[in-house]
């Protein structure tokens, strides 16, 4: 959505230009919708009259109180050779732009609300649109309303505009707006670098052995489960950062899915694939090479969701594929099987919407990478966009190194089948908790999953609200533990317990009969740090006996592996 146009990248920015239009046009519905309720529309004029007029009292008031300071003397230090007071911050002018912007943006999301008998999912879209314009009309985006800028620019002579012209001609020239120095990682030296081996390797994914660093580890193995609309390595970032190499440090045998990168070839190739060429097949592997019969599974966002379908469909006793290793408990951490209020992401999953991107990436194969990371990144352009075009093009300064965002821009593909089943078959239509899945020509039923679950979400997650995940616990048939943490959809989940961030709630009251996602969070307990803690807590007891490690005596490849680095199977 906020991508640059290059002859690179023409796809990403019809698509772009698509998904633009196709949201404008559900706001200019409800704008509509607006203006045909004359009552309605005269309500919201007089509201805005009655903000304005408060304005313009607010900002006589400052007036007053700061008329008789001096807002044109700059203070110069002749020593530092700098600007002291950034005395722009108190002109008039500049104070009374950013006055009217916050007035009228508080007016106009009050006023979509406040809109009534309309489809959720178009009202959705319409303040979504305008968040965005809100973010993008922001008086810092604009130099010479940006105290800040003008103050930079005056001290380095206006060296900064110059270094932030160079940025910008890089980026579009790469078609994205640069959110991280990428060149000061490198998978496998200094990220994604915790020591394993490729065991086993098929079209679809590498499966990656860890090696063990205790003298004793636990008899069951677990299964690390990662989402394949990003890379795995959000689970083995640096070693500060790492749950993988956190689970290793704590006697876990820890085995991981790294999925493909698909090209068009893989257009096909479908949610059935994934189960049955993934997760199963990872599952038949882990017993041949450990001899164990029980795992402990370990999902992130859509890959627990596989997690939970393979589980249903492995308990339905007309199952085809039953493995040899069984999940004998799972954790499912960010992950919707209800995804009827699935957060943010529900902007992109309108019918024409999804029509309009299906049939253009149709003859492609694959949906590119790089628009699902622009559109990840216009669900927080505030953060993700705005931020970097103020410190990057009008301060002239590079984005620092950040793991996390390196991974965050390291874009995957989706192949035009799994980009129909998630975005229409998941999002839009809901068909998982219905029963209309089938995986070989049987329905998914999750009431069959017994197996007893943790499930975690986070407090401020915007791609999968923590009140969506707590309400689909009532879809399951077995013994659920469910923790909220802090922070957001990343940073929550890798909360690495050294930190001592954020924190946790967990309810331990068996009997408070809770209902809703509210009335949970009334008697749930706050705990400080990280919910690793607290999860470690609940799955070591069944994870079995301590014993030695496993050697690994066959191996394809050190890990991280090639997937990894996008390279395909020969």
């Amino acid at each position: 959505m906020f991508s640059f146009f290059s002859s690179q990248n023409a796809d990403i920015f019809s698509i772009n230009i698509i998904s633009t239009q196709v949201l404008t046009l559900s706001f200019l519905k409800i704008c509509r919708k607006l203006v045909e309720r004359p009552k309605k529309f005269e309500a919201s004029m007089n509201d805005l009259f009655s903000r304005l007029l408060e304005l313009q009292k607010t900002f006589a008031n400052e007036l007053k109180i700061n008329g008789d300071k001096d807002t044109i003397t700059l203070k110069y230090n002749p020593k530092e050779q700098l600007y002291e007071d950034n005395i722009f911050a108190n002109n008039p002018a500049i104070k009374f732009v950013n006055m009217f912007h916050k007035t009228m943006s508080e007016w106009l999301i009050d006023t979509i609300r406040g809109i009534e008998d309309t489809d959720s999912r178009l009202l959705q879209n319409a303040q979504f649109v305008m968040k965005q314009y809100i973010n993008m009309l922001s008086p810092n985006n604009f130099p010479f309303l940006n105290p800040d800028f003008l103050k930079e620019t005056m001290n380095t002579s206006g060296r900064n505009i110059k270094k932030g012209m160079e940025i910008l001609m890089n980026d579009m020239l790469s078609g994205t707006i640069t959110t991280n120095d990428r060149q000061k990682f490198r998978i496998g030296k200094n990220i994604a670098n915790t020591a394993g081996k490729v065991i086993f390797q098929n079209k679809l994914i590498e499966l990656i052995q860890y090696l063990p660093t205790t003298t004793e580890v636990y008899t069951k193995p677990i299964l690390l489960v990662p989402p394949w609309i990003n890379k795995f390595y959000v689970l083995d970032l640096t070693s500060e950062m790492s749950f993988v190499k956190w689970l290793v440090d704590n006697g876990f045998t820890v085995f991981l899915i790294s999925w493909v990168n698909p090209n068009e070839k893989y257009r096909n190739v479908g949610f059935e694939d994934y189960i049955l060429d993934g997760l199963h097949a990872s599952l038949n592997k882990i017993h041949e090479i450990t001899g164990e019969n029980q795992v402990h599974a370990f999902g992130y966002c859509v890959g627990g969701t596989l997690i939970a379908a393979l589980l249903a469909y492995m308990a339905n006793g007309s199952c085809k594929h039953q493995s040899k290793t069984r999940i004998t408990s799972a954790t499912l951490m960010a992950s919707l099987v209800d995804f009827r209020n699935a957060g943010d992401l529900s902007v992109f999953m309108t019918k024409i919407f999804l029509e309009t991107i299906h049939d253009h990436i149709e003859n492609r194969g694959i949906l590119d990478g790089h628009i699902m990371h622009n559109a990840f990144s216009a669900l927080k352009s505030k953060d993700m966009i705005w931020r970097y075009v103020i410190n990057s093009y009008m301060f002239g300064k590079k984005p620092p190194a950040n793991p996390i965002l390196f991974w965050n821009s390291d874009a995957t593909n989706l192949t035009v089948s799994m980009q129909q089943f998630l975005s229409k078959d998941l999002y839009y239509d809901n068909r998982l908790i219905e029963g209309n899945v089938s995986i070989c020509g049987v329905p998914i039923n999750l009431e069959c999953i017994k197996v007893p679950l943790y499930i975690v979400s986070f407090v401020k997650d915007h791609l999968v609200p923590w009140t969506s995940t707590f309400d689909s616990t009532k879809f399951f048939g077995g013994d659920i533990r469910f923790v909220l943490g802090g922070s957001g959809h990343v940073a929550g989940a890798i909360n690495h317990p050294s930190k001592n961030k954020y924190c946790y709630w967990v309810n331990e009251r068996k009997d408070n009969g809770a209902s809703s996602a509210e009335e949970w969070e009334k008697t749930a307990e706050q705990f400080p740090g990280s919910w690793w803690n607290d999860w470690i807590n609940w799955v070591a007891p069944k994870m079995g006996k301590q014993t030695k490690p496993r050697n690994i005596s066959a191996w394809l490849r050190d890990a991280p592996g090639i997937y990894v680095n996008n390279e395909l199977p020969t």
